[in-house]
């Protein structure tokens, strides 16, 4: 009898991709890669967040662990909530500090200048004499900071449960590095700076729109005119528009996500809100709280799996 052969004549082993983020909640548990590379570094570190090596080969058969429990609503609504109250609290109370923002903002655009990236003051000058794109750059500018941020987190909660926490955790991280950059540094905006040419468009459309006179995206009460460095609004766009296309399926989204931060940048600078280096401040510090976040879930996760092996001999040895 022919003895059956060793290897050699079978199949070629198959070699199985790791799945998109965006199949992870519907095959039961969190994908171990990410098909899609970006070249952003705040893109590169969120796709290291979606990123787990595949466990070790063992000849023990392990059961597979379970798929992380899907969030509460009504905690994560609480916990933003207060986050978001304390955000406010920080952001308006930095006292008056109105001398050092207008020295502040001055020093920006005059360095700026000196390398000639000032590009904030032809685009304001473009859109306050083009009424149809003042238009558009007002309403963009008081309304979508405010509807597209809190709309992709409800998507990545319901739609992408499984990455929900950790990438949520880098926009609170975010925010909560911007306000040390409110506090060290206030900032006047060019708007305000009436003297080097600029005019305040949200000051220029409020005839029709709901925002008031002094140019501010929201009521005078709860808003902070020398809150320019960094920018909160590229920030949160940039970490929207990430997550979109990281995350979603349909090409047309993704598209979304990709034009989405590109038109803020423009409609913060073109409306005189920011200076470019507060949009540069911006992404930086969206790199910056991806980068604490990814540290943070690394250390935790060699310190579990540092203890893994203890525990099990302490169990071995009890038996």
């Amino acid at each position: 009898m022919r003895s059956p052969r060793v290897g050699g004549g079978g199949p070629a082993a198959r070699v199985k991709l790791a799945p998109h983020p965006s199949d992870d909640y519907r095959a039961g548990s969190p994908t171990r890669g990410t098909g899609i590379v970006t070249a952003s570094p705040s893109g590169v570190l969120l796709e290291q967040l979606v990123r787990e090596p595949a466990p070790p080969a063992s000849p023990v058969a392990v059961p597979a662990s379970p798929a992380p429990p899907r969030p509460r609503w009504w905690v994560e609504v609480a916990v933003l909530g207060v986050l978001y109250g304390i955000y406010s609290l920080v952001r308006n109370s930095v006292g008056d500090v109105a001398g050092r923002a207008y020295r502040n903002g001055r020093e920006i655009l005059a360095l700026e200048d000196s390398w000639g990236l000032a590009s904030e003051r032809w685009l304001n000058e473009w859109v306050h004499r083009t009424d149809v794109v003042a238009g558009a750059v007002a309403l963009h500018y008081a309304t979508l900071h405010f509807l597209v941020t809190p709309a992709v987190l409800v998507w990545l909660f319901v739609r992408r449960p499984a990455w929900y926490r950790r990438i949520s955790g880098v926009l609170m991280t975010t925010t909560a590095l911007a306000l040390i950059g409110f506090y060290w540094l206030p900032t006047a905006p060019p708007r305000l700076l009436l003297d080097e040419g600029f005019v305040d468009v949200m000051s220029q459309t409020s005839a029709w729109g709901w925002w008031p006179e002094s140019g501010t995206p929201g009521s005078d009460a709860i808003s902070n005119q020398f809150a320019a460095m960094p920018s909160l609004h590229c920030a949160w766009a940039a970490w929207c528009g990430l997550v979109l296309l990281l995350f979603a399926r349909r090409a047309w989204v993704r598209l979304l996500g990709v034009g989405y931060p590109l038109s803020t940048f423009f409609v913060v600078l073109g409306s005189g809100n920011h200076y470019l280096l507060d949009v540069v401040a911006g992404v930086l510090v969206l790199v910056a709280g991806a980068t604490l976040v990814h540290v943070v879930r690394t250390v935790v996760a060699r310190r579990q799996e540092a203890a893994g092996p203890a525990g099990d001999v302490a169990l071995s040895s009890r038996a």
